[in-house]
């Protein structure tokens, strides 16, 4: 009989066709032809950690034990061992390979285990996370199956950077969104890349903190990463270092140094830092994080660090420390080291954190960007009510320079989910393919934001695209984007050919604009309209103002420009704010309601009468030029 609980684990009869012998024979999963038996991996390097976190005789549970391999090593420590996993010939294949595991393991879903609150030490959880359809709810049952103080162990791979497709990963998640779920299922959590940039392992411990991680340590802190000042704050070396090397210590600090690492006061510690080597740094909070970074090298070296791909500090080659003070948006993100010479010594990274303003880590966007998301977060406060969730279609934001804020950002006291068919380091983000409908019941959502995506859908599936948002969307749907109206797509052309000059590549989203033409307003209105909703347009973006500021914009936007390009953000949509909501306008925000209630005179207040202060704007960015001709 099929397992169909909704919500539950797959169907009995589908797991055993996709995990049978094809599966551990490589027909379609990574395994080695020759077979799982023949090609596994090993655990043992985690039995002397996991001895010394819970002694000898503890009770282990391995989810997805497959052969029984893990098993057969925690015996070994001396754990008391039970496996699990759903797949029958897994199971039967234990008597060949792993014959001290028989009469250990059990068929079962992780989902839903055989056993009684409370009755495990351990449970290890290593490549089989990312093959549950919602994996949720088996940190729900691990958070069960575990004593106070109990810990779970495991390990799956970052979507972001895993080098393969696999059709049987149907849960792929960012490392965000396992500390986010973990510490929802009441799990305090370390976590550390090994082997592989991609290889997440996770220590969790239920109900108490977990016990540290390194790079290439299991039970202790890196000796050369300092993070301080906010518990949401954690780094992690991800690739590109080498084994932490001790040194004589020559003074200065290694005595705390050593107190925070458990480690001798006499000795300081090093690592090789390759050009290239990334940190994960994660912010595991809502609310923006300040940071002041130092890095302290032991040799002078030309060396630059970037986060999410722009430079934040960087040191001429005759220094032996950079320093540097920036954002760090929820999420996860990385640090990059830049070496010309292609490596260098690592002495320390040291990251301070405080919390900082929604609005401060806004004003750093792109203008364009900003003003749109302002905008659409005023109309969404004169006319949603406070606790009415929001989905936003299309919203990352970002692209090759990684995800700069989210929409969340923008409404801090709101309950906010994103799609978008880029993936970001976002525990509340989803990747949807565009060519789907939105995976989400009728009415889902009470407010749907799309901004900056119909133009990017071609012109013959629009009409279908917007019916699909309507459909989710309960009541409120704001769709903003730059529409057939005078002097845009001409607008949009010039921008394009500058990037084009200046940077010698052709600009995706604009190219997109071009080639689909630009949605028509009144065609648009009426859409909605026709179905009884009300609509109130809103400018957004004075037109000549908006090809003034991506002039300038398109001159700093370059990957080196060190923290010119986030001055110039800061002083453009300081100077300008929302005082851009002027025609002619670049773009225009309907503010649909389906009930057909009429909102014009809420979200009259939010259009000006006046063109923006251009004068300010100028000014401010003036005084960046200097900066812009050290570079």
């Amino acid at each position: 009989m099929l397992d169909s609980t909704p919500g539950g684990p797959l169907p009995s009869q589908l797991l055993q066709e996709r995990y049978g012998r094809g599966y551990f024979h490589g027909a379609n999963s990574g395994f080695a032809r020759e077979g799982y038996g023949q090609v596994h991996a090993t655990w043992r390097h985690w039995m002397p950690f996991l001895r010394a976190q819970v002694g000898v005789g503890a009770r282990l549970l391995d989810l997805g034990c497959a052969y029984g391999f893990l098993v057969v090593e925690a015996l070994d420590a001396g754990f008391d061992v039970v496996g699990v996993d759903a797949s029958r010939f897994a199971l039967g294949e234990a008597r060949t390979w792993a014959s001290p595991a028989v009469g250990r393991l059990v068929a079962a879903h992780a989902e839903r285990l055989p056993f009684a609150d409370a009755s495990f030490d351990v449970l290890t959880a290593f490549d089989v996370l990312e093959h549950v359809p919602r994996p949720e709810l088996l940190l729900a049952e691990a958070a069960r199956v575990l004593r106070p103080g109990g810990l779970l162990i495991g390990a799956t791979p970052d979507p972001l950077l895993f080098d393969r497709s696999e059709e049987t990963h149907v849960a792929e998640h960012v490392p965000s969104w396992w500390v986010h779920e973990l510490e929802r299922a009441g799990f305090c959590v370390s976590l550390r890349f090994f082997q592989a940039p991609w290889n997440l392992e996770i220590v969790a411990r239920r109900g108490a903190p977990s016990p540290p991680i390194a790079y290439d340590v299991l039970g202790a802190d890196d000796p050369l990463l300092h993070a301080a000042g906010s518990p949401a704050l954690r780094l992690a070396l991800r690739s590109g270092f080498g084994e932490a090397t001790a040194l004589p210590c020559t003074g200065g600090g290694s005595a705390a140094d050593a107190s925070h690492t458990n480690r001798s006061p006499v000795r300081a510690w090093s690592r090789v830092v390759d050009d290239g080597a990334l940190v994960y740094a994660l912010n595991a909070g809502r609310t923006p994080l300040a940071l002041d970074l130092a890095v302290e090298l032991a040799e002078p070296v030309a060396c630059s660090l970037t986060l999410d791909g722009r430079v934040v500090a960087r040191t001429s080659g005759a220094e032996t420390a950079l320093a540097a003070r920036t954002l760090l948006p929820a999420g996860g993100h990385q640090l990059r080291f830049a070496i010309p010479c292609g490596w260098a010594r690592l002495l320390a990274l040291r990251v301070t954190a405080a919390a900082a303003a929604h609005d401060e880590l806004c004003a750093t966007l792109p203008f364009d960007m900003y003003e749109r998301y302002a905008l659409a977060a005023a109309a969404v406060a004169r006319v949603v009510p406070a606790d009415a969730p929001i989905l936003d279609v299309g919203g990352t934001m970002g692209g090759g320079a990684g995800h700069l804020a989210w929409t969340g950002d923008f409404l801090p006291d709101r309950d906010v989910h994103v799609v978008d068919a880029r993936a970001i380091d976002l525990p509340r983000h989803a990747v949807l393919d565009p060519r789907a409908p939105l995976p989400f019941a009728d009415g889902a959502f009470p407010v749907v934001l799309a901004l900056d995506v119909l133009e990017h859908v071609p012109s013959e599936a629009r009409a279908a695209w917007l019916a699909e948002l309507w459909r989710v969307a309960g009541r409120f749907l704001l769709v903003g984007n730059p529409f057939a109206t005078p002097g845009v797509a001409e607008a949009d052309r010039y921008l394009f050919e500058l990037i084009r000059t200046r940077y010698g590549y052709e600009h995706g989203f604009l190219a997109e604009h071009l080639r689909h033409g630009h949605p028509d307003l009144e065609a648009t209105r009426a859409f909605f309209v026709a179905r009884g909703a009300s609509v109130a347009t809103l400018p957004s973006g004075h037109l000549p103002s908006w090809i003034l500021l991506q002039t300038v914009n398109a001159w700093l936007s370059h990957p080196e420009q060190d923290q010119t390009y986030v001055l110039a953000n800061q002083s453009a949509n300081r100077a300008i704010g929302l005082a851009s909501t002027v025609e002619p306008a670049y773009r225009h925000l309907l503010v649909v309601d389906r009930s057909g209630a009429d909102h014009a005179a809420e979200l009259e207040a939010l259009v000006v009468r006046r063109t923006p202060d251009l004068e300010a704007v100028g000014a401010a960015i003036a005084a960046l030029a200097p900066a812009e001709e050290r570079r």
